[in-house]
């Protein structure tokens, strides 16, 4: 039979990345190191990309490095693949070796360390990017054009990221799409809502995530009623067909302004099986109307699904914290300790002068951290004679060396 050349093998190699096909990968790559190909630089980094999109970043980068003449496919490749599996720092230092060694960035390469620059609020950071962006002339390409105002959106600058969607020389549905997402993730529900009604006079055509923002904001604001109608238009108008993530939003609006019940009896009507997303917003919404019955249920339907989740036992224990029922928040603390659940450690980073400094619930290990436990300390006080009462449900998440729930982010405040 003929032997594949390297477009065969690149081609499948592609495929394979595709369909996440692991298995598969690694016989077409052990093929490609007997045919004699491993070394070959657009062979190599299809297996790379291979890697990447199947979760194997270890084993991508060990690749990578091997390559002899590392060209920018290769580059963009790593990067993508980091920034795919939430690696975003690992994303930002292969960009600075790549910029080290004198190869240039082309549009692809910018939009995905933008992308790790949005995932991580690195607003610094995006906007040096940002500049060199400027200097490539590159800013008339949409791809670029829509991710930049992805990065301001997501990093809270909203009004930087309306300023370049106004100069956008085409905005598509991603740029549209940005907008709404950053007005609605921002608390800004009015704009958000302005944004879209501005979208359908302009004629784009919203998509599934379009709506998903739309009906976040509409949570936000607490707008039951334009909730409903843009669920309804969705599905008449648009012929979209709602997904898991609407229906979760329309728990979140029903249960936020009608109550639990409501919800409750609107996730009955849903034409699938609700998932652990959906009945965790229900129980999240517990909290705001007291109500343990349906709390007691949601938590029961979650742990159905996933026994493992120890978010659920946390945010009943905040129900019964809020309702009064301390005994049965103790309850559910022992519940925890007996099936050895542990609580996934609350993070937050904030970036200093260039430089990311990440923080962990009591978290001992930064250099500075007595000072800044102090400072900490200092600043609820301060809060406590503002007038500010903690949640006492978040209180009730101390655990047993006394570290709250929510300290990790306020130990990234005073860090900064």
């Amino acid at each position: 039979g003929m032997e594949p050349d390297d477009f065969t093998y690149g081609s499948v190699l592609k495929a394979c990345a595709a369909l996440q096909s692991l298995e598969f990968g690694l016989m077409v790559h052990d093929k490609v190191i007997k045919s004699g190909l491993g070394s070959d630089a657009f062979v190599a980094s299809t297996v790379v990309d291979m890697y990447c999109k199947c979760g194997m970043m270890t084993d991508a980068q060990k690749l990578h490095d091997r390559i002899g003449k590392q060209e920018l496919v290769s580059w963009n490749a790593i990067m993508s693949g980091f920034s795919l599996n939430k690696q975003s720092e690992d994303a930002q230092t292969m960009f600075s070796q790549m910029l080290d060694i004198g190869l240039k960035p082309d549009h692809f390469t910018y939009a995905t360390v933008l992308d790790t620059c949005a995932n991580l609020a690195t607003i610094e950071i995006g906007k040096q990017i940002h500049g060199q962006i400027i200097k490539q002339e590159m800013l008339v390409d949409e791809y670029i054009s829509s991710t930049l105002i992805d990065m301001y959106a997501k990093c809270g600058y909203m009004q930087d990221s309306l300023l370049m969607f106004e100069k956008a020389q085409k905005r598509d549905f991603v740029s549209w799409n940005a907008m709404i997402c950053g007005y609605a993730l921002h608390g800004q529900g009015a704009e958000a809502l302005k944004m879209f009604d501005r979208m359908q006079r302009e004629d784009v055509v919203p998509n599934h995530a379009t709506f998903v923002a739309v009906l976040r904001a509409c949570s936000h604001v607490g707008q039951l009623d334009d909730g409903c109608c843009y669920f309804h238009q969705m599905t008449t108008h648009y012929k979209l067909e709602p997904q898991l993530e609407h229906f979760a939003c329309m728990v979140d609006i029903l249960g936020r302004s009608k109550g639990p019940q409501e919800a409750l009896n609107f996730i009955g009507t849903m034409p699938f099986e609700a998932d652990a997303v959906i009945w965790k917003t229900l129980l999240s919404v517990c909290k705001i109307h007291r109500d343990v019955e349906v709390a007691e249920l949601a938590a029961g339907n979650v742990l159905l699904l996933d026994p493992e989740d120890s978010s659920v036992y946390i945010l009943l224990s905040n129900v019964y914290a809020e309702s009064g029922k301390w005994a049965d928040v103790s309850r559910t603390r022992r519940l925890m300790k007996q099936g050895r659940l542990k609580k996934e450690p609350g993070c937050s980073w904030i970036e200093v002068q260039n430089e990311m400094h990440g923080f962990l619930v009591g978290d001992n290990v930064h250099p500075r951290s007595r000072e800044l436990y102090d400072m900490l300390h200092d600043l609820l006080d301060e809060m406590k004679l503002s007038g500010y009462d903690p949640d006492s449900a978040s209180f009730a998440e101390v655990d047993e060396e006394g570290s709250a729930s929510e300290q990790d982010d306020l130990l990234g405040m005073v860090g900064g």
